[in-house]
C-alpha cells in the first residue's frame, strides 16, 4: 500500500494572521522560492538551504534529502547545519504569515536532537506556534524514516520596518 503525505493544513491555534488569500510581499517571496521563480538569497545558496516544498500561512513543509557531503561524523548529518536549517525554516514560516511593513529577527534558537539525522530523505515541518505583536515562536520538526529526529524552537522579535520589505517580516495577531 502506497502511503502519501496529506497536504498541510493551516494551523488553527493562531489568530490575526493575514487572510489566506492576502497578497503580501513575504508570501510572494515564499511562493517564488518554492517554485524557483525567485532566486534564493546569497546565504541560502552558499549554505545549500533547501526551499519549502509546500506552505500555508503559519505552516511550511520541506521534503528533501540530506547528502553524504553534509556529514561531519561519518554517517551523521552535521548538527550545526541542522541548527542553520532550524533558523532558515523559522524565517520561511514567518514569511508565510507576515503583513507588509513589519520585520523580524531571531532572538533565540534551541535545538533538541532525539535521534541522529543521516543522509537520505527527510521531512521538515515548521509551525508558527505563537504570535503576538512583539514576538513569535516557531517550531521546526525533522522526521526521518517515520521517527522524529530533531525539534528546533525559534523565538522571533517583531518590529516595524521603514521602506519596502525585502526579505523578512512579521506576523500580527489580534490581542
Amino acid at each position: 500500500m502506497l502511503e502519501t503525505t496529506p497536504p498541510p493544513t493551516r494551523p488553527t491555534r493562531l489568530r490575526g494572521l493575514a487572510p489566506d488569500g492576502a497578497d503580501t510581499s513575504g508570501r510572494r517571496m515564499l511562493a517564488g522560492l518554492a517554485d524557483g521563480t525567485v532566486p534564493a538569497p546569497p546565504a541560502a545558496r552558499t549554505l545549500a538551504l533547501p526551499p519549502a516544498t509546500s506552505w500555508l500561512p503559519g505552516l511550511v513543509v520541506c521534503e528533501t534529502s540530506f547528502d553524504e557531503e553534509l556529514t561531519l561524523t561519518p554517517g551523521v548529518v552535521f548538527g550545526g547545519w541542522i541548527a542553520c536549517l532550524v533558523d532558515h525554516f523559522a524565517g520561511l514560516v514567518m514569511l508565510s504569515a507576515i503583513p507588509d511593513g513589519t520585520g523580524f529577527l531571531t532572538a533565540g534558537l534551541s535545538v533538541e536532537y532525539h535521534a541522529p539525522l543521516v543522509p537520505g530523505p527527510v521531512r521538515i515541518e515548521t509551525v508558527l506556534i505563537s504570535c503576538s505583536t512583539r514576538r513569535a515562536v516557531a517550531e521546526v520538526r525533522f522526521e526521518q524514516a517515520g521517527t522524529r529526529a530533531c525539534t528546533g524552537t525559534v523565538e522571533q522579535i517583531i518590529h516595524r520596518t521603514t521602506g519596502p520589505q525585502t526579505e523578512r517580516g512579521t506576523c500580527a495577531t489580534a490581542n
